[in-house]
């Protein structure tokens, strides 16, 4: 990240954007476990934008956040912390995909290691989902949590055996939690696309369907297990 920052060529706001957010902590009471715990928690999108697409879409939704207008989720499961990093050209946004291993950006390293627990969303080929969503990560044990509402949703997954898809590397940016990992979803192409009614940059965040909201559904039900 460090290198596609230092490149000329890469200009944030139009080649590339970010999005964050992180949650004020708070202590009221005298004698409080955790400070407003839902903010240990943080959604991200490493390749989001046109790079792996809909995966901002679903993150923005995930922490809790309607991807549209942005209006926070009344549905009980909190609110979480938020990585996006976008790709905003009209083509060739693959050009700006760094691997979740090289991530040294400054500000989501920050924003992680301040989580508890993450979970990190991803794009792949459709013959690298086999028809599932791939899961992986360090965080075995929110990532079989996920396994779980994903499959009582109905939504096919499974625990990935292929070592580009399992998110098992330490150095993954997404695996410098607190606890020392995340879960990481692999999801492929068409079932990306399928998410949305208009699969464009634009459109996608205005066109989201049921099947989007289900997956939405399952992942925030996930993140409130733990």
């Amino acid at each position: 990240m460090s290198a596609l920052y230092d490149d000329p060529n890469n200009i944030e706001g139009t080649t590339y954007g970010k999005r964050w957010l992180r949650h004020e902590w708070r202590q009221m009471a005298e004698r409080q476990a955790i400070d407003n715990a839902e903010t240990q928690k943080i959604v991200m999108a490493l390749h989001g934008g046109g790079i792996e697409t809909g995966t901002s879409e679903i993150a923005l939704a995930a922490a809790g956040y309607h991807p549209a207008t942005l209006a926070a989720s009344v549905d009980g499961y909190g609110l979480h912390d938020l990585w996006l990093f976008e790709g905003l050209l009209p083509s060739r946004n693959g050009e700006l995909h760094v691997t979740a291993s090289h991530y040294d950006e400054p500000i989501a390293t920050k924003l992680v290691e301040n989580a508890q627990r993450c979970i990190s969303l991803h794009g792949c080929t459709d013959t690298q989902a086999n028809g599932r969503i791939q899961l992986g990560g360090l965080d075995d044990e929110l990532r079989d949590i996920v396994l779980e509402e994903l499959d009582a949703a109905g939504i096919p997954a499974e625990i990935a055996s292929d070592p580009m898809l399992d998110g098992s590397l330490p150095d993954n940016i997404a695996n410098k939690t607190r606890t020392g990992g995340c879960a990481q979803l692999e999801m492929g192409t068409s079932y990306r696309r399928s998410l949305f009614g208009i699969n464009t940059r634009p459109q996608r965040k205005h066109t989201t369907n049921a099947r989007f909201w289900l997956l939405v559904c399952a992942l925030r039900k996930s993140m409130s297990r733990v």
